[in-house]
């Protein structure tokens, strides 16, 4: 999948954007202040879109990647545990985290002060 530049702006969210449009469905964030939920675990919702459940963080780097996983998963077709246990001795564990990691230095690099001879705004 080629990824197009994301703004500097919502580089996630313009990521989500892009991989609704590969998929063709809908794609929510949904926090939850419940900590087992640790993997970017995704549930259907109604009418056919996909909602990722991430635990409420004070992080952005682990909100990213914990989203960046929940797009992972999309991509892959692997829903995850809702209990947040991850077997990353599996290919497909090891196929979304890497995925993942991919995805978020993609969201890394569109921001102003990661960009190769880019300033902070």
């Amino acid at each position: 999948m080629r990824i197009p530049p994301l703004g500097p702006a919502d580089p996630l969210g313009d990521l989500i954007a892009v991989v609704e449009q590969r998929l063709g469905y809908s794609i929510t964030v949904v926090r939850t202040e419940n900590d087992s939920i640790i993997n970017g675990a995704l549930e259907s919702r109604p009418g056919g879109g996909t909602a990722i459940i991430v635990a409420d963080t004070r992080t952005p780097n682990r909100h990213r990647h914990l989203v960046c996983r929940g797009l992972a998963r999309c991509l892959h077709r692997e829903p995850g545990h809702r209990d947040g246990r991850i077997d990353y001795t599996t290919p497909a564990e090891q196929a979304v985290e890497h995925t993942a990691l991919l995805l978020g230095r993609h969201v890394d690099n569109a921001r102003p002060e990661n960009r190769l001879g880019g300033t902070a705004a």
